[in-house]
């Protein structure tokens, strides 16, 4: 569980950093990179609840997932290239990991 701060994407990276680097992924930088978006996200535009930080090995792969506990709100969507503002980190969830997708409920977004 993650606490909902400006901390909790650093305190994120770290966490899959350690995973990723411990278990020899040669992908890991791309995986903290992403966890920083999906966290960052649920900071901003999350529920009032903790953040849940998933990390699985399920056979070669890495699974990471993101679950905003209080957050009821619709899964976030891809923005458009050259669209104002920020909100662009699901579009480097999509370019970046081999796979990724959300559920409702609270909240999730996995790669």
């Amino acid at each position: 569980m993650l606490d909902r701060t400006v901390d909790a994407p650093r305190v994120a990276r770290h966490h899959v950093r350690s995973v990723a680097t411990a278990l020899g992924d040669e992908r890991s930088e791309d995986a903290v990179l992403l966890v920083s978006e999906l966290v960052t996200n649920a900071v901003k535009y999350g529920g009032d609840g903790p953040i849940e930080l998933s990390v699985e090995r399920p056979g070669d792969s890495l699974r990471v997932a993101v679950r905003d506990i209080g957050g009821p709100g619709p899964l976030p969507a891809v923005r458009e290239p050259g669209a104002a503002g920020g909100g662009h980190g699901l579009r480097l969830v999509d370019t970046i990991a081999d796979r990724w997708g959300g559920e409702h409920g609270s909240t999730i977004v996995w790669f």
